[in-house]
């Protein structure tokens, strides 16, 4: 994992910029490339490759949804039906790490700080505030949107796609730090947004709309990890997290 890549004129004692080194560390691994797990650093396997523990099956518009929708497979996680699944546990700060494989034509994603309480009085559940991080076949496109893999959805398009092709494992890393959002694909940074610049509901910062109800900025900092029900083939493994609060 590195540390400090940059040299610096201000002179600081060993102990205090081993310190800092520590502060930064899980963040600037994020994002310059792809971190070191290793669970003496502090990560967590949030998928034991076996069962489904420490998830949950989650039905996003509030109903009960079926208990067989998601399973263990050949050591990953893969949907079978119709439902989400989270995680038992709420997350705030945090660098989250794992491969994912889609299948042609996929549609899916991961939700970070998802808040049911949040979406209170709104339409639907995709329009409150949950930060979804797309997952799509959109290998190949040389101009990717705020709607192709790895986009911060209706938010950031990524800045370049280094997406592999159906049927093989990509590695992405998401980096959950106040208002920071720094995503890794393939070792490739490709977004790095303030959510405090979203002040206004359904707009972006440079005026484009987007589709939630609720300012970007006021949306919630600590909640589930879900990952989404949506059309085609999805696999998951090697899922760890690094709290970071």
């Amino acid at each position: 994992m590195k540390f400090l890549t940059r040299t610096t004129t201000v002179a600081c004692t060993v102990s205090i910029c081993i310190s800092l080194a520590f502060q930064v560390a899980p963040y600037v691994a994020a994002a310059e490339g792809h971190p070191k797990v290793q669970a003496e650093k502090g990560w967590r396997s949030l998928f034991n490759g076996v069962d489904l523990t420490g998830w949950d099956f989650r039905d996003m518009k509030g109903g009960t949804p079926a208990s067989d929708t998601w399973a263990a497979e050949d050591g990953t996680l893969t949907r079978k039906g119709n439902a989400y699944i989270s995680t038992k546990e709420k997350f705030g700060d945090f660098v989250l790490d794992m491969e994912f494989k889609v299948g042609a034509r996929t549609n899916s994603g991961i939700f970070i700080r998802y808040e049911p309480k949040y979406s209170a009085g709104l339409r639907k559940y995709w329009t409150n505030g949950a930060l979804e991080i797309q997952l799509l076949d959109s290998f190949g496109k040389t101009e990717p949107g705020r709607h192709d893999c790895c986009s911060l959805y209706d938010l950031v398009a990524p800045s370049t796609n280094p997406m592999k092709k159906p049927g093989e494992w990509n590695r992405v890393t998401i980096t959950a730090r106040g208002s920071n959002i720094t995503i890794v694909l393939n070792n490739k940074t490709v977004v790095n947004a303030d959510l405090d610049e979203w002040s206004e509901a359904k707009k972006n910062p440079d005026g484009t709309p987007n589709k939630y109800e609720k300012p970007i900025k006021d949306a919630p900092r600590e909640g589930y990890i879900v990952l989404q029900d949506h059309p085609g083939d999805i696999w998951f493994r090697n899922i760890n997290i690094l709290p970071l609060r």
